[in-house]
Order: structure tokens, then sequence, then C-alpha cells
């Protein structure tokens, strides 16, 4: 909700709180929004390691998006 600004005012800080709050507990797809975060800039600088990171731990857990964003990542060479 926050991140995208769906029924509330866009807030980047507190989505990633509670994106980070969520993978911490074990909710495997915040780690798909928090490399997306990462990968592009949103909210956070840009942190292709970061990204990288998340996106693994995702894909890790058979999440098909995360496998689809590392390949895209080396596609475009910042993995």
């Amino acid at each position: 909700m926050y991140w995208e600004g769906d029924g509330v005012p866009k807030d980047p800080k507190k989505a990633l709180k509670f994106f980070t709050a969520a993978a911490e507990a074990g909710l495997p797809q915040a780690n798909l929004k928090l490399g997306l975060m990462y990968w592009k800039g949103d909210g956070v600088p840009k942190d292709p390691k970061k990204a990288l990171k998340f996106f693994t731990a995702e894909a890790d857990a058979g999440h098909p998006a995360a496998n689809f964003n590392l390949g895209q990542m080396y596609w475009e060479g910042d993995g």
C-alpha cells in the first residue's frame, strides 16, 4: 500500500519499514519488494548488491518472479 500509494499517500519509508519487518518475520514475498526497491532505488538508495541478496532469498523460497528479476538483473549487468 505505502510503496505504491494504493489507498494511502505513497510513503517509501513506511513501505521499507513494513517490508523489512515482514521479511524478518519470514514472509518470503517481502524479499521481492525489498529487492525491487533496492534494485531501482525506489525510496531507498539504489543498491544492486542488496537487491541481489533479497531476490536470491526469494528465489530460494520458490517465487518465480524473483527468478525473473534475477535474470533481468544479470541481463542488465546489475547482477
